[in-house]
């Protein structure tokens, strides 16, 4: 019974550590975020 506090420690970590990522991505890719390369990743659908 002594190993599964570790395994919930593991999960923890993992989820923090994926939380982290989230967070940190939109500012490393700051460009990206702001200016869309493309209408269609902007959501702009042009019809004639």
């Amino acid at each position: 019974m002594k190993r599964k506090p570790d395994f919930l420690l593991i999960l923890m970590a993992a989820f923090g550590v994926g939380v982290l990522v989230t967070l940190v991505m939109p500012m490393a890719a700051n460009d990206t975020v702001a200016a869309p390369a493309s209408e269609l990743q902007a959501g702009v659908i042009v019809q004639d």
